[in-house]
């Protein structure tokens, strides 16, 4: 009888103990990761995996213990009873299978034989190192205007630039990105930040992102080499396959591009802690700079230049006399020209024709039509009956444009000033993302402001103008602001133009310094140098209030202009004003101008003073800036 209970207690310890470690094994990072789960707010964790049949067990996708157990047995289930192999859960779960032998809690008798889809897909992609790629800002596509990342498999360890452009080709490239439903923009917005779209991830050949992003929208690539051992890479590879079984609901400030390309790389490694560590709202380059924040997780940056920038870049090595037969090659699109020309000289302004017809045409280059497709062909002929070597040229890498070095996505501002209506005030601001004219260019786009929810808030002790005592008043809030200046310059103009919403206080005397919605739109030419931008704009903008008319709206159509002076790192000074004929409407014309001086004397901190007058009103501030 004794012996009986002292086995009985032996087995209900040896139980308590293997359920105590199987609960210690489900609330570990590393499970956690392969099954994306996050922790609730209160208490628990939810899998931010949509699919049911992610999951073994109908709670799964909120118990990781219950999950973790239901795996378990999956393995255990007679191979027989799978008509078909590749649903053999090592087949759909590679990553776990690795996890789960090496935890001990399945031994290879569990699992079947070769898994044919699975490792014909891992030997395609080949991996033996992993790079993460930001694709620079493109204003033209709503999505893409604060940049993409996505994963690079690569066939080999690489070292230098040259490698990069010799191989780089062969590798192939992970997309995490919405599958959009509706081709209507507003709705696309709300879908987009409600979670209204499958995001799914896909594997494709590398050079289609190329020629998406660097051929046909002109768009830099940075590659960051990621420090992994080939251990590592191969759990990476296994669950991208794993990433096939299901999808994820797409939010466009949350669960997007960027932060699951940091969720891949968690399952390698569960000390990074990468997706944790980015900002609650994720931007493409918050998931650069996590990676450059991890020590030694970095090894190398390359970097591929636009079609336009190489385009560019070519013209300008052009003499005069090969510039004058560049222009008439590129009108008509053959070598004809240059006939008697040295084949130096031909070969060199055939190249650099070729370089900007493939920047100019893109698109129909890319689609493979039927007369881009032959003029193409006839210069390159021509090109290879110079006998002239083409070598093969590398970009170094501009530090001050690297994105990781840019400052914060997000700007705290506190400042104070004085109103000659209101009187004295103090200001708080706060801006979303991402940049505009005055914030320093090291790692932005010098040619674009693109800001979203820029709130300013004013508080007056006396309302002077009301007769108040204090108030706090909305001065402005900027849903969206963009500029986007496409510079004057010989064979490379596109047409500059500005887009902004939301709500301002309106202070040209339209209205008794009323609080309005509404929107502005403009486009026109600019200019830009080493030391300074400028643009001319003919703008439009419409506001709503019931005090501005007896419509309660008003349109205003004028000129807009700005000037901007900067040194190469920190100070910013410029000149702006605008002009608007305004109808219908009390006040029938009104302008604005002013200047603002900005040092950014570390690259978190800036102090901003400006001065703006407008009809019937006058603004100083001074302010003080943080960004994060």
């Amino acid at each position: 009888m004794k012996t009986a209970l002292l086995l009985l207690s032996f087995l209900f310890l040896s139980n308590s103990l293997a359920q105590s470690s199987l609960e210690e094994i489900a609330y570990s990072k590393k499970w956690l990761n392969l099954l994306h789960y996050k922790k609730n707010f209160f208490s628990g964790y939810t899998s931010e995996a949509d699919e049911p049949s992610f999951f073994f067990h109908t709670e799964g996708k909120s118990n990781p213990l219950l999950e973790l157990e239901e795996n378990i047995k999956s393995f255990k289930v007679s191979k027989s009873e799978f008509k078909d192999s590749s649903k053999r859960p090592e087949c759909r779960f590679p990553a776990r299978t690795r996890f789960l032998l090496n935890e001990g809690l399945i031994n290879k008798n569990h699992i079947g034989s070769n898994c044919e889809k699975f490792e014909k897909f891992k030997n395609k992609v080949n991996a033996k190192s992993i790079s993460i790629v930001f694709s620079s800002y493109f204003l033209d596509t709503p999505a893409s205007a604060f940049g993409h990342t996505f994963m690079r498999l690569n066939k080999s360890v690489r070292n230098s630039a040259t490698e990069d452009q010799n191989f780089e080709l062969l590798d192939y490239a992970v997309n995490y990105s919405a599958t959009v439903t509706t081709s209507n923009s507003l709705l696309y917005a709300i879908m987009g930040f409600a979670g209204g779209f499958k995001g799914e991830f896909a594997a494709m050949p590398y050079f289609y992102k190329v020629r998406e992003y660097n051929d046909y929208e002109s768009r830099d690539l940075w590659s960051y080499d990621l420090n992994l051992t080939q251990e590592e890479v191969d759990t990476v590879v296994a669950h991208i396959w794993e990433m096939g079984q299901t999808y994820f609901n797409y939010f466009y400030l949350t669960e997007n591009c960027s932060y699951h390309m940091l969720g891949l790389l968690d399952v390698a490694n569960e000390k990074w802690d990468l997706a944790q560590r980015n900002p609650t709202f994720v931007l493409p380059v918050d998931t650069i700079k996590t990676l450059k924040n991890t020590p030694g997780l970095i090894k190398r940056i390359g970097y591929r230049p636009s079609k336009m920038r190489i385009a560019k870049d070519s013209v300008s090595k052009l003499n005069k006399e090969q510039e004058e037969l560049f222009k008439v090659v590129i009108q008509d699109k053959n070598a004809d020209s240059l006939k008697g020309l040295g084949n130096a000289d031909k070969a060199k302004v055939l190249d650099t024709a070729i370089d900007y017809l493939d920047y100019k045409y893109s698109e129909e280059i890319l689609l493979e039509k039927k007369e881009a497709t032959k003029w193409k062909q006839d210069l390159l002929i021509s090109r290879s009956e110079t006998g002239i070597q083409n070598t093969e040229k590398t970009y170094p890498i501009i530090e001050r444009e690297r994105p990781e070095r840019g400052h914060g996505s997000r700007r705290f501002t506190l400042g104070a000033g004085e109103d000659d209506k209101r009187g004295f005030y103090q200001t708080l601001s706060y801006r979303f993302t991402l940049h505009d004219f005055y914030d320093s260019d090291i790692g932005q786009n010098p040619q674009a402001t693109m800001e979203m929810m820029n709130l300013k808030l004013k508080f007056f002790n006396k309302d002077e103008l009301k007769k108040e005592d204090s108030k706090v008043i909305i001065d402005s809030l900027k849903v969206v602001n963009v500029i986007s200046l496409s510079p004057i310059k010989k064979y490379f103009s596109n047409l500059s133009w500005k887009f902004n919403a939301g709500l301002e206080t309106i202070k040209d005397s339209g209205c008794a310094q009323c609080l309005a919605p509404g929107f502005e739109v403009g486009g026109g030419a600019s200019m830009m140098g080493k030391y300074f931008k400028s643009y001319f704009f003919i703008t439009t903008d419409v506001d709503l209030h019931k005090e501005l008319s007896k419509e309660g709206a008003r349109l205003g159509i004028g000129p807009e202009a700005e000037l901007i002076f900067n040194t190469e790192e920190s100070f910013k000074l410029g000149f702006f004003g605008d002009y608007k004929w305004r109808f219908p409407a009390h006040e029938k014309k009104t302008y604005r101008y002013g200047s603002r001086l900005r040092y950014t004397f570390i690259p978190s901190m800036a102090v901003t003073v400006e001065w703006v007058k407008e009809k019937r009103s006058n603004q100083s501030e001074a302010s003080l800036s943080y960004y994060f």
